[in-house]
């Protein structure tokens, strides 16, 4: 019996590279400073029901490449037509650079909400928000929803930034009412772009140790929500253990910025 030899192995076929299909148009970008933006972006269904907090993956195609990275959306809760995110561009970046290139009318790629960074319903403790950078924008959105309880809760909001321009949703804090105590903190406040500065100075967690007595927070009655770098949350989260508050009412959703990534996020 003659042995046939076996056939040649074909190379496998190739892959094709899925697409990303643009599914929402940028309505408007605004600039805060020259590495912060407000983008407002129109989904092409409408924006899909999400909880104050989570986050949206924002992408763009750029040489055959996918690009999305996950932003926590500053809209208020109920929103049905345009999400908002608060972005800082990142030297060197895959994605920022390319962000800061369009203009309203470009075509972008929205992804459905996601996170666990979340209001717990019902809660009626004192709710203290931390957050630096654009870590405030998940308190845009959440701050609304609190205020539309039947019986809104104390809250507390401390935003820190390096100078004043890159205080973002600054003016929109102030107007909410005696219900919300609003403290904003330069953290390298120079004189030439600070000259009428007289607001708190410093880290947020020193400025929040500092305030801590007349804020008069009770250490049983509230509940803390941090945003920021890995740093700034743990060295707030540290403050807030040592003067009382328990563990479990610490909740933090941390970020850092990479040039390979963008903005890369961990949420805890």
């Amino acid at each position: 019996m003659a042995l046939h030899p076996a056939p040649p192995r074909l190379p496998p076929l190739p892959t094709a590279r899925p697409r990303l299909v643009a599914n929402a148009t940028l309505v408007e970008t605004v600039a805060l400073t020259d590495t912060i933006r407000r983008l407002r972006v129109r989904p092409d269904d409408g924006v899909p029901p999400f909880v104050p907090g989570q986050y949206f993956a924002l992408g763009l195609e750029r040489d055959g490449r996918l690009l999305q990275r996950p932003y926590s959306t500053a809209s208020a809760p109920g929103e049905r037509r345009i999400l908002e995110f608060l972005v800082r561009r990142v030297p060197g970046g895959a994605l920022t650079p390319s962000l800061w290139e369009l203009s309203a009318g470009d075509r972008v790629r929205i992804g459905r909400p996601k996170g666990l960074f979340a209001l717990t319903p019902g809660d009626d403790r004192v709710h203290l928000f931390v957050a630096t950078g654009t870590g405030i924008a998940p308190f845009v959105s959440m701050v609304p929803s609190l205020l539309r309880r039947p019986s809104p809760p104390r809250i507390v909001v401390i935003q820190g930034a390096a100078q004043p321009d890159e205080l973002a949703y600054r003016a929109w804090f102030a107007s909410l009412g005696p219900g919300v105590r609003y403290i904003p903190a330069l953290s390298r406040a120079t004189p030439a772009r600070s000259a009428r500065w007289d607001g708190a100075v410093g880290r947020v967690d020193a400025v929040l140790v500092r305030g801590w007595a007349e804020l008069r927070l009770p250490t049983e009655r509230t509940v803390a929500y941090l945003c920021g770098n890995p740093g700034m949350t743990a060295g707030v989260r540290t403050r807030l253990l040592e003067l009382g508050l328990g563990a479990a009412d610490v909740r933090a959703e941390e970020y850092w910025t990479s040039p390979a990534g963008g903005a890369s996020s961990e949420r805890s």
